[in-house]
């Protein structure tokens, strides 16, 4: 129960900002190559991410000087999709990599370092957010439509099969030395986002959007940041970027 009572409680800030938020740039689109033989055990070091273009970063807008800007520690995501998955991989400078995350499922923006992947259909209401922890840790929510958003049935566990890897280079939950960067992998299962009918491939729309919390003792505040530049909330579905499809 303090967990969604804490969630809650994030989830009604971010949404309160709504009304008074700066306005950042129109969507962007991301490249998403379609790849085959993708091997996951090995999909961290995949030559097939050189097909990919990486998107950077930028801080997540709460006053009109923060738009256009890039996080004093940066991130990049690359997407690939298969017959069975889309792969999001993302890598993150950070100097002091963190979570206390236990146990997949949970709401890891708020135990530790996170990557938040929101994928959502065009036209359509309903979307999944999924995390990725640097303990290798994975959580799916999904939300039948925005009008949902905060009812506990969002948060239940599932047995969604997505996977999950990453690596670390430094030391995880170490706060006395300075880290350097952490990588995730996801695979999230084509099932599961094609399940209401809608085809994850090409002739579809949807959208997608990566954001990041980078808890870290040598900055001054937790930094939040995400591709594309946001406002008003990670769940702002009007800034998430369109998708364009390899084929």
């Amino acid at each position: 129960m303090k967990k969604i009572v804490s969630l809650l409680a994030v989830l009604m800030s971010a949404l309160s900002q709504t009304g008074a938020a700066p306005q950042v740039a129109p969507p962007p689109t991301v490249r998403v190559p379609r790849v085959e033989n993708f091997n996951f055990a090995s999909g961290m070091d995949s030559p097939a991410w050189k097909e990919s273009p990486a998107y950077s970063f930028m801080l997540y807008v709460t006053e009109t000087d923060a738009i256009g800007r890039i996080p004093e520690e940066g991130a990049k995501v690359q997407y690939l999709y298969d017959d069975n998955y889309l792969y999001i991989r993302a890598e993150f400078t950070d100097s002091d990599v963190m979570t206390t995350a236990a146990a997949h499922g949970g709401p890891f923006y708020a135990e530790g370092d996170v990557l938040e992947v929101f994928i959502k259909h065009e036209g359509t209401p309903y979307y999944w957010e999924i995390y990725g922890a640097p303990n290798k840790l994975r959580t799916r929510y999904y939300y039948p439509s925005k009008g949902t958003l905060g009812l506990p049935s969002g948060f239940a566990l599932n047995d969604c099969p997505v996977l999950v890897d990453a690596k670390v280079d430094g030391t995880l939950n170490r706060p006395d030395d300075r880290d350097r960067s952490w990588t995730v992998l996801l695979g999230v299962p084509r099932s599961e986002l094609e399940k209401n009918g809608a085809k994850f491939g090409p002739g579809n729309k949807w959208r997608l959007f990566a954001s990041r919390y980078n808890y870290n003792r040598f900055l001054p505040a937790p930094e939040l940041s995400s591709y594309p530049q946001i406002t008003g909330g990670y769940h702002s579905h009007e800034y998430y970027a369109e998708v364009e499809f390899g084929k």
